[in-house]
């Protein structure tokens, strides 16, 4: 009952965290303290419903009744600014102390910007003050150039357009969602964006932004200028590690954590979501997610490794993103199969020595439910390709 639990870091992945730990019987206290006014919330509806104003709020984790009845304290608006792992206490900016015996980190990252004054009509998407501050700026008629072709960028194209803007995304790469996505599905998308009127211009960068009168005009690296009335950025994040860190923390590109989400230098505290960059014995490279289902999978394993509970099976990675009117879900890792399966217009299902190991899927939700009960379980290719058959019937 005595066992304090700080939380640093109050958005998706930290709520989560709080949340599994009295869902699992946690009865000491807990603390949650974020830099952001609001209550933690889920981030996927910012560059969509909340940026249209089709949602007024974001999804949160839950209402205010709810955290008092799981006896949560929610310090919010505050910035932590140092950890005492000798003496087990965490300072805020205001100078308050909080005590800990466990704490779990749950920082996330902060959007990456262009490398240039911040501008008020250039916008990144990060947060739900972001999305209302784009939104206030987005008139139907407007101009909209979106710098980063990943899905941050792509989602704010979509539904700027919906929006009534005219879109054009840049992106520095020799193709759209590079980082994540096989070209092929990528490629389902870029032509759904031609349909709806976005202009892609690829390994294209920007050299500079300028002010002119009610508007920008934005240079790029060939020479060429595109007019502006609003930018967005959506170029990645920065793990925010610099408090863990300056802790002695081990961090490389987040904080390493091992399969539990503890870091490697001390036993007391974990990582998590975004900022957590889990290491795996001898796997040669360390990896960090950031998905809507990370911060939930890697809230309930902390959570659990804390109560000195089993671990639970681990699912298969997925994701998802909604744009131009489709959806795409991912799951597994498409990128370790040697064999592609082919199954009608909008599955592709990923195959290595005959078990399958990854799955794209574009508005094929049930064969995508059936597809992440079936990783890692071997595959019947001839039956997996035929659309008409049922994909439960390709197990092997």
């Amino acid at each position: 009952m005595d066992h304090r639990i700080v939380i640093v870091g109050a958005g998706h992945a930290g709520g989560a965290a709080a949340i599994a730990l009295r869902e699992l019987g946690f009865a000491g206290e807990i603390n949650l303290v974020g830099d952001e006014t609001h209550l933690p919330y889920e981030r996927p509806t910012l560059s969509k419903e909340l940026l249209s104003g089709a949602d007024s709020d974001p999804v949160h984790l839950a209402d205010a009744e709810r955290w008092k009845a799981l006896d949560v304290r929610l310090t919010l608006g505050s910035e932590v600014t140092g950890i005492d792992r000798e003496s087990r206490v965490v300072t805020l900016a205001d100078g308050a102390a909080l005590p800990f015996d466990t704490l779990i980190l749950a920082t996330g990252g902060r959007a990456r910007r262009l490398d240039m004054p911040d501008h008020p009509r250039i916008h990144v998407l990060r947060t739900v003050d972001d999305a209302r501050g784009l939104a206030a700026g987005a008139k139907p008629g407007a101009k909209a150039v979106i710098v980063g072709g990943g899905v941050i960028g792509l989602e704010a194209a979509s539904t700027l357009v919906g929006m009534g803007l005219s879109a054009t995304v840049l992106e520095a790469g020799d193709r759209l969602l590079g980082r994540n996505i096989p070209a092929e599905a990528a490629q389902w998308l870029a032509d759904a964006h031609a349909r709806i009127g976005v202009q892609v211009r690829l390994g294209r960068s920007v050299v500079s932004v300028m002010e002119t009168g009610e508007a920008l005009t934005v240079a790029l690296d060939d020479g060429s200028t595109l007019d502006a009335d609003l930018m967005v950025v959506g170029i990645g994040i920065v793990p925010c590690a610099e408090i863990a860190e300056t802790a002695g923390l081990p961090v490389a590109g987040g904080v390493l954590v091992d399969a539990n989400y503890r870091s490697l230098a001390d036993d007391r505290i974990f990582a998590i979501g975004d900022l957590a960059v889990r290491t795996f014995g001898d796997e040669p490279t360390p990896r960090r997610m950031e998905t809507w289902a990370h911060a939930q999978t890697s809230a309930r394993a902390a959570a659990l490794a804390i109560l000195s509970r089993p671990a639970e099976p681990e699912p298969a990675p997925w994701f998802w993103t909604a744009q131009c009117g489709h959806m795409l879900q991912i799951v597994g890792d498409p990128a370790a199969g040697n064999t592609v399966v082919t199954r009608g217009d909008g599955v592709r299902l990923y195959v290595r020595n005959d078990i399958l190991v990854g799955a794209v899927c574009l508005d094929q939700a049930r064969d995508f439910g059936t597809a992440k009960r079936m990783i890692g379980k071997p595959l019947k290719l001839d039956a997996a390709a035929d659309p008409s058959m049922d994909l439960r019937k390709a197990a092997a």
